[in-house]
């Protein structure tokens, strides 16, 4: 079985959590059989988070220094973003978090990271040259952040940079889940996925 571990901060938004947790539930059962095997997981640095619009959440899995080798063989890393006034950037030094970052990235694994939650994984400083995006609204203040990090800083909605996938707000989460499934299964498969759930 293929895993999906979704990262989450305090205050993350359950739209971005469940847009994965949502297409892939249904890839698991209207998908092509020899791709129902992804899980989707929710994993934290803390056993419950609480969500940017009020709502608690509890981590499936708890991540620790003593199970970080379990969560290093998933196959993609996913970080749905969120609002600071939720404290969602509090705690962004997190080295649990730098630590996942840190192989996904050298292991050239899928990390997806999305709207504001791409301050976030830039801020590990383990991504270098890589093209991002980020929320774009708000005087274009979380994407003037990133021109201070060796990165490359792209003004679009989706950015794609080999197994790095950034966008900029909540809708774009939907098309990011639908473009991991694409790469972890195949064009046909997320055809049927999306027939099935009305997705035009």
């Amino acid at each position: 079985m293929k895993k999906i571990a979704v990262f989450l901060f305090e205050g993350a938004e359950l739209f971005e959590i469940a847009s994965f947790t949502d297409i892939f539930g249904w890839n698991n059962i209207v998908g092509l059989k020899e791709f129902r095997d992804i899980k989707v997981e929710t994993i934290s640095y803390k056993e419950e988070i609480k969500c940017t619009w009020g709502g608690t959440l509890k981590a499936e899995k708890l991540v620790t220094e003593n199970n970080l080798e379990e969560i290093f063989s998933y196959e993609a890393l996913v970080i749905p973003g969120g609002f600071g006034g939720a404290n969602f950037f509090k705690d962004k030094e997190n080295e649990i978090f730098k630590k996942l970052v840190k192989h996904f990235y050298e292991n050239n694994k899928i990390i997806v990271a999305i709207c504001t939650a791409v301050i976030n994984l830039i801020e590990t400083r383990e991504i270098k040259n890589r093209k991002v995006t980020t929320y774009l609204l708000d005087n274009k203040r979380y994407f003037n952040q990133l021109k201070k990090f060796d990165i490359i800083p792209e003004e679009k909605e989706i950015v794609v940079d080999e197994n790095l996938f950034t966008c900029s707000g909540p809708p774009n989460a939907l098309d990011l889940s639908l473009l991991i499934l694409e790469k972890m299964t195949s064009k046909e498969n997320v055809e049927i996925v999306k027939k099935n759930m009305f997705l035009k």
